[in-house]
């Protein structure tokens, strides 16, 4: 299982533009698989409950490649408002629901700078829309998008006809992935709020690393420098005890 998840790793760095210089040991590579089984089915989303850096964004990048889909993610800035939040939303609802592309929208919540973006994703989740999202003339040009596929599907040609064709794709195609810290009191509030967040999504929970994990990276860093056998066991000890 390792090694294969090795190769594909090496696949993605040679053809994205951002390295990921991963340890890959059994236990990343089980949760590697268990985002790709969510991934792969129909209407699979992820709550991915975590601390910061567990891993949980990286191993859902190789999860997605290995599926073949298209990973999109929001660029946080100073300037980032819940108008190129809504703009986000319409490009990524566009590429699944009228493109027919199969999007990974990963979010983590230390992009959450409001917290109105948690209730646009929670309707995402259950209906696979947001409620006035679109202008009149953007629905329009969606509708239009879909017209042909929509009519070998049976569908007729009215509007609220092929704007539900365009919900459904959207949720056929697209598959969240919604990273959160379990860390304080915010976790339990928003899950209170936004019931989707558990009711549509298999939580998978990125528990502290296990030592032989822990073994691998100091390992990894360790084995190409000049020292004695005993002194880099000892070495890695230390290593594993300063993580914890």
């Amino acid at each position: 299982l390792v090694t294969t998840i090795e190769e594909y790793l090496v696949d993605y760095n040679a053809q994205m533009k951002t390295r990921m210089d991963l340890v890959l040991f059994l236990y990343a590579a089980q949760h590697i698989t268990r985002i790709s089984r969510v991934l792969r089915q129909p209407f699979g989303n992820a709550l991915l409950v975590g601390v910061g850096g567990s891993g949980r964004q990286s191993l859902t990048r190789i999860a997605a490649f290995m599926a073949e889909y298209t990973v999109f993610t929001i660029e946080i800035s100073k300037n980032y408002t819940k108008t190129e939040w809504r703009e986000d939303l319409k490009n990524v609802l566009r590429r699944a629901g009228a493109e027919a592309k199969i999007q990974v929208f990963l979010f983590n919540d230390t992009q959450l700078k409001e917290e109105s973006f948690l209730e646009d994703l929670n309707n995402i989740l259950n209906t696979g829309e947001v409620p006035n999202l679109f202008a009149k003339d953007e629905t329009m040009q969606i509708t239009e998008a879909v017209r042909n596929k929509a009519k070998k599907v049976g569908m007729d040609g009215s509007v609220s006809e092929l704007f539900k064709f365009f919900v459904g794709q959207c949720r056929q195609n697209l598959h969240m992935v919604i990273c959160m810290s379990p860390v304080g009191d915010a976790f339990r509030e928003r899950l209170r709020m936004f019931p989707s967040l558990v009711n549509c999504c298999t939580i998978d929970w990125f528990q502290p690393w296990p030592r032989d994990a822990l073994e691998a990276v100091a390992m990894k860093f360790l084995k190409d420098m000049e020292l004695p056998d005993e002194q880099r066991h000892h070495i890695m000890e230390v290593c594993k005890k300063f993580h914890v």
